[in-house]
C-alpha cells in the first residue's frame, strides 16, 4: 500500500540507485581529487563545497553516461538523479580526503 502510495506521489526509494551511485562516486573520486588539490586554499567550508560540487558536476556526469550506456538494465530517465545522488556523495569524500577547507594547524617554533 505504502509502495502505491510513494509510486503515485512521486517518491521513489533510493534503494535500487544505490549500487549505481556507489560506482559513479567511486569512479569519480580520484579525477575529482586530482582536479581540485591545491585550488581550494584560503576558502572556507561552504565556499570548497560549492567549488567541489562545480568541478565534479562535469566528471560525474561524463561517468553516469557511460555506465548507463554499459548497463542496459539501469533507465537512462534517472540519469540526472543518479548524477545528483552521486554528487552528494562524492563531495563529502573528497573533502575528507583532500582535507579540503579544513584550516592547517599551526605550527608552533620553540627554540632549541
Amino acid at each position: 500500500m505504502i509502495e502505491k502510495l510513494m509510486n503515485l506521489l512521486g517518491v521513489h526509494s533510493n534503494g535500487n540507485l544505490d549500487p549505481v551511485v556507489r560506482q559513479v562516486t567511486e569512479d569519480c573520486l580520484a579525477e575529482v581529487c586530482q582536479r581540485v588539490v591545491g585550488r581550494t586554499e584560503g576558502m572556507n567550508f561552504s565556499e570548497a563545497r560549492g567549488y567541489l560540487r562545480a568541478r565534479a558536476t562535469k566528471i560525474v556526469l561524463r561517468r553516469t553516461r557511460i555506465l548507463i550506456a554499459k548497463s542496459p538494465e539501469i533507465d537512462s530517465a534517472q540519469m540526472s538523479r543518479i548524477a545528483r545522488l552521486a554528487t552528494e556523495r562524492l563531495v563529502p569524500q573528497v573533502l575528507r580526503q583532500a582535507r579540503v577547507g579544513v584550516p592547517a594547524m599551526p605550527v608552533y617554533r620553540q627554540a632549541a
